[in-house]
This record gives structure tokens, C-alpha cells and sequence, in this order.
């Protein structure tokens, strides 16, 4: 079942909730509408104190269902999350140790809600401090996806700060006009979506992270994205059979693709222009030059091997292998470092008859020998 999921942050103000709904899913003047099956509210206790009375205890929230004949969507208790601190509340977001416990919230949620694989996610920036608001975004900038999208509430003028304004209703209903005795009409009032285009990194992300969710933080995302801006440096150690990339947690490979980047990078480190790649699959389509250099490529192959796992005779170094265990590399090394650090390190070729070479530096390379 498909889901659309609208995530807010939001503080004091929960009319920004109506509005924002009304914008995606009401208002007449957009055509290409988006009706929410739940909603979620990331806030403070203060918050949750402020949505339960003005929009489920005084029924606005379901006043603006039944107005516009929207269905039923999932909008209680269960989708407000709170921020807390060792399990108790909190009221507001008074310090720094707050604000990165907002952080951490609101990167744990928006990437649960994307990680489901039906979803389609929409974030609504508008409401809470302006640092819930930028965490919200900057959240679905590393785990959107392209079904996903981010916008910015805006209100007419003159019903910007109205009094008990939640959403242009369909019929006369009249709101208090602020630091006035005058009253508006809130059938006249507009809403208008900022729809807000965001860089979409979430291929730059290991597909598993290495820290589990109970201790995940923000910061610790945006360093490991940072990472791939800083130089590479490539660091195998034999003897304990992983290989770390700058200060990245250590990647275990399994034999035959640890030896496959051992070699490409003695083959670096030695200076050398790179490994080409075979070009026959079985030795009956094999010149006999072809077969002179696979059993060259073999044995290249296998003093890496070797120092990895007992020598295989059944291991040959053919069209076939080359290729199945140089994409087995990538797949492991995306899966544990992400797709772009997996670029900066993988076997590559200039040109489709060209050796393939690492796109690194002999000076970037740290080999730590078998002992």
C-alpha cells in the first residue's frame, strides 16, 4: 500500500500543520495535488500541549476533513514525537544539547519514513525554531529520494498572525486580526506552497551504516559525508585482512576481492600503469599469446592471494574472473562505504581497451605487510 507521509517540526504554532495540508491537498489553484495517508509532528512537550488542544481537542484538525471531503488520515497521538532527553520530555529548546537532540530526531525519523520502501515523504520546513527547520531539510537532503520533496508554507498577509486562523475554510468564517478590533474573513485568505528544490545525496551513504539507530547522531552522518571531500588515503593491512579509508570504520573483504585490491594497489605503488584486463573467457578461445598472459595475470593474482588464504589451484585469472570479482569488490565496498567513496577507490579505465588502474596517488596508498 502507498504510502504519503507529511513530516513537520513544529513548536507553538500548529496552524502551520492545517495550512500546510490545505496547500498540498485543497487548494484549488494547484493542480497537481498531494493528499497525505498519515501525518507526523516532530515537537516538544510544549508543542504536543499546543496540537492536542487547538487541533484534536477543539476538532479543527477533523472540521478540516470534513469541509474539503478529505479521507481519513492518520493524525494522533501515535504520529507526535516528542524530543527527549533519557526518556523524560522536553519542554522547549533551550541549549546547545537540545538543539542536537532535535538533530538527532529528526535525522532518525526522516530516514525510517524513507526507508520504507512504499513511501513517499514530504517535509514541511515552516514551523518550530529555525534550527528544527534546517535539520529538516538538511535530513531529507541526505536521505531523500526522488519520490520526495520539501516545501515552505506561506500565508497572505494580513492573516500571517490572525487570531484562531488555521486554513481558508469554503464558507464565511471570520478570525481575529492581529493588534486589531477588526476581523477577517478567512474564506478570503491564501495560502501559497514553496515547493524547495534539495540535493538529493542519499547514493553518498553506505546502503548499511555502521552505527546502529539507538546511538545514530547527526554529526556523525554529516562527518562521514564529509569524508568524501577530504583527500583519500587507502590503508590495507594484510595481517589483520581489512582495509580503512581515511578514518572510516574498517571494511572486511572476503579473500578473493581483498586480494584483487591488493594488487591493483602494489600495482600503483610500483608505479606501473595499471592491469589490463583479459580478454578470453575459456582456453579454447584463447590465442596462445592470450594464454600466456592469463597464466601471467594468474600468477600476479595469486601472490596476494596467498597471503590472504592457502593457495587455490582452481583460481585462474580469465576474462570471466577478472570481471565477477572486481564487481563483487564494488558491491562490497559500496555496501560498507557508499557509493562515492567506493568511486574514489575502485579499479578504473581511461578508455575501453586501457589498463585499469586506482584513481589515487602511490602516496595515498599505506600498505601494512603480513607479519
Amino acid at each position: 500500500m502507498q504510502k504519503n507521509i507529511l513530516f513537520l517540526v513544529t513548536g507553538m504554532t500548529p496552524q502551520i500543520i492545517t495550512e500546510t495540508l490545505y496547500a498540498l491537498a485543497v487548494d484549488p489553484e494547484l493542480t497537481d495535488k498531494w493528499v497525505p495517508t498519515e501525518i507526523h509532528v516532530l515537537t516538544t512537550a510544549k508543542g504536543k500541549i499546543q496540537i492536542r488542544s487547538r487541533l484534536f481537542n477543539d476538532g479543527i484538525f477533523e472540521k478540516l476533513l470534513q469541509d474539503f471531503h478529505l479521507p481519513n488520515i492518520k493524525f494522533d497521538d501515535s504520529t507526535l514525537h516528542v524530543i527527549t532527553r533519557d526518556g523524560e520530555e522536553i519542554e522547549d529548546l533551550k541549549n546547545l544539547d537540545d538543539n542536537e537532540l532535535a538533530a538527532n530526531e529528526t535525522c532518525r525519523l526522516i530516514k525510517l519514513f524513507t526507508d520504507e520502501e512504499n513511501s513517499s515523504v514530504h517535509v514541511s520546513i515552516a514551523g518550530g525554531r529555525k534550527t528544527m527547520g534546517f535539520y529538516a531539510g538538511y535530513a531529507l537532503s541526505l536521505y531523500g529520494r526522488a519520490q520526495d520533496s520539501m516545501s515552505h508554507i506561506l500565508v497572505s498577509e494580513e492573516f500571517e498572525f490572525a487570531t484562531n486562523f488555521y486554513y481558508p475554510t469554503p464558507y464565511e468564517h471570520y478570525v481575529g486580526k492581529y493588534n486589531s478590533q477588526e476581523h477577517l474573513n478567512a474564506q478570503h485568505a491564501k495560502v501559497f506552497l514553496a515547493n524547495i528544490p534539495f540535493v538529493r545525496l542519499r547514493n553518498t551513504l553506505p546502503d548499511t551504516h555502521p552505527l546502529k539507530m539507538e546511538n545514530y547522531t547527526f554529526s556523525d552522518v554529516i562527518e562521514q559525508l564529509n569524508q568524501v571531500n577530504q583527500p583519500i588515503c587507502l590503508k590495507i593491512n594484510v595481517t589483520q585482512r581489512y582495509i580503512k579509508i581515511n578514518d572510516s570504520s574498517r571494511v572486511e573483504l572476503p579473500p578473493r576481492e581483498m586480494a584483487m585490491l591488493m594488487w591493483f594497489a602494489d600495482n600503483k605503488v610500483r608505479g606501473k600503469a595499471g592491469i589490463k584486463a583479459p580478454t578470453g573467457s575459456y582456453k579454447g578461445e584463447m590465442s596462445p599469446a592470450e594464454q600466456v598472459y592469463i597464466q601471467e595475470l594468474t600468477e600476479e593474482y595469486l601472490l596476494h592471494y596467498d597471503e590472504l588464504k592457502d593457495s587455490d589451484s582452481a583460481i585462474e585469472v580469465t576474462k570471466d574472473f577478472f570481471e565477477s570479482t572486481k564487481s563483487k569488490l564494488k558491491k562490497q565496498l559500496a555496501k560498507q562505504l557508499g557509493n562515492e567513496l567506493t568511486a574514489r577507490i575502485m579499479p578504473k579505465q581511461n578508455a575501453r581497451s586501457a589498463p585499469f588502474y586506482l584513481p589515487i596517488e602511490k602516496e595515498q596508498i599505506e600498505v601494512v605487510p603480513l607479519v
